[in-house]
């Protein structure tokens, strides 16, 4: 720094041949130099001068040193000195550590009241022999799992351990009703109203509750509620996960139904089932279901996953996805006895000798009257058999169960399942939807639907 300039910054006033950068820039600069030479109190005295003589300085004398910057010596000091981690829970605020005390008082009250209803129920089911079902067990142990609930409902560091999503017990009971709510507040409504407003219900099925949450995705892309998606990007079965909000292991039952197929044979749409996988475990830890592998885990595709296909002209077709929870192990087409062992007599009855028959017929108007005539069999065959149905070839895992008119409800009914989940998508016809079919070795890809004159 020159003299000039020094001496105007010791004066105190800024010239006006400097600007204000430059007159902070150089104050800035008389600032380092005043500090660097301030003598350090810390540091012993620098030895006395040398003698006239010229005699050297003790040998064992410490060399002046120079001392840090103030700046560069400083360093973060902490405000506990113990070495302690100190959260919110220990802070000396008065009115927090009481809030704290009467929340602790009110746990302690809630967690005593539900072991004595929980005592009380085990002696009316002891000594009254009072069933489950009975309704005044149902009541307290509503009220039990109410008290249970409420035990950490107040609790500070629980609620900031969910709001900010970190590390958590998924089995403790006020997580799962924090999950559930914000599932509920949200998410639930939109697929309900994805369901009303495209009809699943009635069509598919009289009411739906879901109670658990379903995710899908395709190729790595999460699927919506009631979104449509390119037939290129459904060829292979989707990811399904279930979200449960209780700690309930079960297994369900994966089905997607296509309620928009075309029946030619009853000039109408029909039911066909796309994809069904049984006996899937979920639970809160490996919630799930279904991911690359149908396989895994002791899940049986009973009928394997078709590629979705829309034919020109036609509306778009709803994929409904339904979640069955089932109270065992569900055993779906699985084929009986062959009939030649069923026909085969037991040893008892092939010991015994034959009676000989009372009376063979053998006239020829007996025959006849046996067997139908020719020209009334195809028109009695035709009644019993009703619309042709689209079979999988012999001895392949498809002829298990029929898809095409699959009725979902009597199916329910017939295993004994409960819904508790739902999803849907939805396919048209697009520039993709011929190059599906050709890959699936449909024949009439090129088949286009179109409306009678008679309806325009």
């Amino acid at each position: 720094m020159s003299l000039c300039s020094r001496a105007v910054l010791q004066a105190g006033r800024r010239p006006t041949t400097f600007s204000k950068p430059t007159y902070l820039y150089l104050k800035r600069q008389l600032a380092t130099e005043a500090e660097a030479q301030a003598p350090s109190f810390d540091e012993p005295p620098p030895p006395p001068p040398s003698s006239v003589g010229g005699d050297a300085a003790p040998a064992d004398a410490a060399a002046p040193t120079t001392p840090a910057s103030p700046r560069r010596s400083r360093r973060m000091k902490s405000k506990y000195t113990d070495g302690k981690i100190h959260t919110i829970e220990t802070m000396p605020y008065r009115c927090y550590q009481a809030a704290l005390k009467i929340i602790q008082e009110d746990r302690v009250q809630k967690l005593a009241r539900a072991e004595a209803e929980l005592r009380s129920i085990e002696m009316l089911k002891k000594h009254r022999g009072y069933a489950e079902d009975n309704p005044r067990i149902k009541r307290m142990e509503a009220y039990a799992a109410e008290l249970l609930l409420n035990v950490d409902k107040n609790n500070p560091r629980l609620k900031y351990n969910y709001d900010n999503k970190l590390q958590r017990d998924p089995h403790r009971l006020i997580y799962q009703h924090w999950d559930d709510k914000a599932w509920r507040s949200m998410k639930r409504k939109v697929l309900m109203q994805r369901i009303r407003q495209m009809f699943i219900v009635p069509d598919v099925l009289p009411a739906v509750n879901p109670i658990v949450e379903v995710r899908m995705k395709f190729s790595r892309t999460t699927i919506e509620p009631g979104v449509k998606v390119l037939a290129r990007k459904s060829m292979h079965n989707p990811s399904v996960k279930v979200v449960p909000f209780d700690s309930k292991e079960r297994l369900v039952t994966v089905v997607v139904v296509d309620p928009d197929r075309p029946n030619e044979t009853k000039d109408g749409f029909d039911f066909y089932l796309q994809w069904m996988v049984t006996n899937c475990p979920v639970s809160i830890e490996s919630p799930m279901a279904i991911g690359r592998s149908t396989r895994y885990g002791g899940r049986d595709e009973v009928a394997p996953y078709e590629a979705p296909y829309v034919y020109k002209g036609e509306n778009y077709h709803r994929y409904c996805v339904f979640i069955l929870e089932q109270d065992g192990r569900l055993e779906v087409g699985k084929k009986d006895a062959p009939a030649s062992d069923a026909k085969k007599p037991s040893a008892p009855e092939a010991s015994k000798p034959q009676e000989p028959a009372q009376e063979a017929k053998t006239d020829a108007t007996s025959e006849a009257s046996a067997q139908p005539n020719a020209d009334e069999t195809p028109e009695l065959e035709k009644k019993e058999t009703g619309p042709v149905t689209e079979k999988a070839p012999e001895g392949s895992q498809e002829a298990r169960i029929e898809r095409l008119g699959f009725n979902l409800r009597s199916f329910i009914d017939r295993n004994n399942l409960t819904v508790i989940g739902a999803h849907l998508w939805r396919c048209e016809f697009d520039e993709s939807m011929m190059d599906v079919m050709k890959k699936l070795g449909r024949q009439d890809w090129k088949m286009k639907y179109v409306r009678h004159p008679e309806f325009i």
